[in-house]
């Protein structure tokens, strides 16, 4: 009879020892994971202030760059001389960045006006010393750097690599090159370009820094490989999957409901587009039967989705067609 009763309490005593570890398990799953999911949605806040966060990866890559090539090429090298190089060098950037800035808003606000379409002289003074002011900044500071016994001289190679990292990173490129492939008409694209093009450049920067990275981990270690590795790989990664290729499958599943409209379509329909008033030679037609320009029709989706014309709902059109 003891025996049992022993017997009975080491089972029970095994039972209530797992079903604690259970306990423990999940408590610690359900910790990490809301720890992940508020880890996620930080690093999603952070990579929305666009400025910071392409400083920082900036930063990271021309610091970096500098101590794994430039090491070789550069004599008399001091320890901070790698990150005042990088600061310097996009404070010089910037200028050209600002410069581009100013030139983006000069012409939409040239497109949006109707009568105006010129910006004023005062307007173009204001700014041109402003471009001023900041070069003249950035020489101040290279002036200072040669009084304290460190010379400004990055490399041509230097200067090349980082200037293309920083047209695939900055905000306003980011902006101007898909405009500038919409230019093109690339169909395939379906008036994607505002997706794809950064898409690719973040795919480009991914690929140039994990090649840094994994020299530095191969030839020469560095500290700061670390710090790197989390800016220029995996924060890039997370930016091009959740902020571009998800939306591009989203919009391509939302935008294949609207096939492709033929030329014999566009020349039956023999009308202008009704969001733009303007001629089509591509279109994409609506369950209704309408037909529009795809980027226009991409456009009024963003905001309703009922058909611009017949104001019906496409939901409802597309059961009715079928």
């Amino acid at each position: 009879m003891s025996i049992l009763l022993m017997q009975n309490s080491s089972d029970s005593l095994i039972y209530y020892e797992q079903r604690w570890w259970s306990i423990l398990v999940e408590v610690l799953l359900g910790m990490g994971t809301e720890i992940m999911e508020e880890m996620h949605c930080m690093e999603q806040f952070f990579i929305r202030l666009q400025n910071v966060y392409a400083f920082v990866c900036q930063v990271c890559f021309f610091i970096l760059w500098y101590q794994v090539i430039e090491e070789d090429v550069v004599e008399e090298l001091r320890g901070d001389k790698t990150v005042i190089t990088a600061l310097t060098t996009i404070l010089f950037y910037s200028v050209f960045g600002y410069f581009v800035t100013r030139i983006k808003e000069i012409c939409q606000n040239g497109r949006a006006r109707s009568v105006q379409t010129t910006p004023s002289m005062r307007s173009c003074l204001k700014w041109l010393c402003k471009i001023i002011l900041e070069w003249a900044k950035a020489v101040v500071i290279v002036l200072c750097l040669r009084e304290q016994g460190i010379h400004y001289e990055p490399t041509l190679l230097y200067s090349i690599v980082t200037f293309i990292y920083y047209l695939c990173t900055e905000k306003v490129f980011l902006e101007i090159f898909p405009s500038l492939i919409e230019l093109l008409n690339v169909e395939s694209m379906e008036n994607l370009e505002h997706l794809y093009i950064p898409l690719v450049l973040n795919i480009l920067t991914i690929a140039t820094g994990t090649s840094l990275v994994m020299y530095t981990l191969i030839m020469k270690f560095s500290n700061f490989v670390l710090l790197s590795t989390y800016f220029l790989i995996y924060l890039r990664v997370k930016d091009a999957y959740y902020n571009y290729w998800c939306l591009i499958i989203a919009e391509r599943e939302t935008y294949s409901s609207f096939r492709t409209a033929t030329e014999k379509e566009i020349q039956d329909w023999a009308d202008i587009c009704a969001v733009c008033l303007n001629n089509m030679s591509r279109a994409r037609i609506t369950p209704c039967n309408h037909l529009f320009h795809p980027y226009c029709l991409k456009q009024c989706l963003k905001t309703s989705f009922y058909c611009p014309l017949c104001k019906r709902h496409f939901m409802e059109a597309s059961g009715e067609s079928q």
